[in-house]
């Protein structure tokens, strides 16, 4: 299996919001949340923006097999200061059939190879707690966990408080 790993075009924007609102119910599914229709059309609204977005700080890439795309990877730089940027891996997906290929290493090695380039020396992932499959692929590729972040939902707060 030859996967080719490229920046999107016109043609492939279908796909990337297919793959950007299977995404969206992947992590949702895990988390026991409802996605509602109003969270896929804001999800589809979010994928053209990232799609169509000419920001030098961005980067989307996409898998391409055989001329079908079968995953995507978002990343962006932030600049900490004058001499250090981070460079954040945001979202990595893979149709569920190509998984464990190799194809989600290959997304996310390119796209901090771009960081790299783009002079970023610390690189940083998060994600959703209860996502231990994910957690085992970014830590195979080379991130460490360094904190854990705590959340607090004011909807959980009881009322004795």
């Amino acid at each position: 299996m030859v996967v080719q790993i490229r920046e999107p075009e016109e043609k492939d924007l279908m796909h990337f919001t297919r793959y950007a609102i299977d995404y969206i119910h992947a992590v949702n599914d895990d988390t026991k949340e409802k996605v509602t229709s109003e969270a896929v059309r804001d999800r589809k609204y979010w994928a053209a923006d990232q799609f169509l977005a000419e920001n030098g700080r961005q980067k989307l890439l996409v898998a391409d097999l055989n001329g079908r795309v079968v995953g995507y990877v978002l990343g962006i730089l932030d600049r900490q200061t004058d001499q250090e940027v981070y460079g954040y891996l945001k979202e990595v997906f893979v149709d569920e059939f190509y998984r464990r290929e190799g194809i989600g290493t290959k997304l996310c090695t390119s796209l901090l190879s771009w960081m790299k380039e783009e002079k970023a020396e610390v690189f940083q992932v998060s994600l959703p707690s209860s996502k231990h499959g994910e957690s085992e692929f970014i830590g195979a590729i080379g991130f460490t966990p360094v904190s854990t972040l705590y959340e607090y939902k004011g909807s959980s707060m009881q009322n004795d408080l």
